[in-house]
């Protein structure tokens, strides 16, 4: 089980290079567009290309998250339930976030079928890709919530 998490590790570190990268993009673009606005220097479409980058940003990390446990969590009433309930509440919340997720992946699959054919206004960037976003962030996500699924039954066991 430990090759399986390194695994993970590993693609979740990619992720969040990649994320960090389009950070450092969304940065540099919101400063070309002002730029451009103060000065006048007609670079249009910056916006948009930023927002591209935000979409990916906020995808691309979902499943790190939720692999080192850093989502936010209501968690009042998980702190009242008994320790030997422990193990199988958190099966019930983890299914909960996998059919919340799959639904999600499954609607952004289906945008991209719908809209395969439409580009963003002024510079041309397919639309599917902004739903690509979600498909390959939460498509890690759901491996994520598999995997503790796979781990939390194997304890209710024990």
């Amino acid at each position: 089980m430990a090759e399986s998490r390194l695994s993970f590790d590993r693609v979740a570190s990619a992720f969040y290079a990649t994320a960090a990268l389009s950070l450092l993009l969304i940065l540099g673009l919101m400063i070309a567009r002002v730029a451009s606005r103060n000065f006048g220097l007609g670079f249009s479409g910056l916006q948009i290309i930023a927002q591209f980058f935000e979409v990916w940003l906020a995808f691309l990390v979902v499943g790190g998250l939720a692999l080192d446990g850093g989502h936010i969590e209501i968690d009042y009433l998980s702190q009242r339930i008994p320790e030997r309930w422990k193990p199988l509440h958190d099966i019930l919340v983890t299914l909960v976030c996998l059919f919340a997720a799959a639904v999600v992946f499954w609607g952004s699959v289906k945008a991209m079928q719908q809209f395969r054919d439409s580009t963003a206004p002024l510079v041309d960037i397919p639309i599917p890709l902004y739903y690509l976003a979600p498909v390959v962030g939460l498509g890690f996500l759901i491996l994520v919530y598999v995997r503790r699924l796979y781990l939390d039954v194997k304890e209710v066991r024990a």
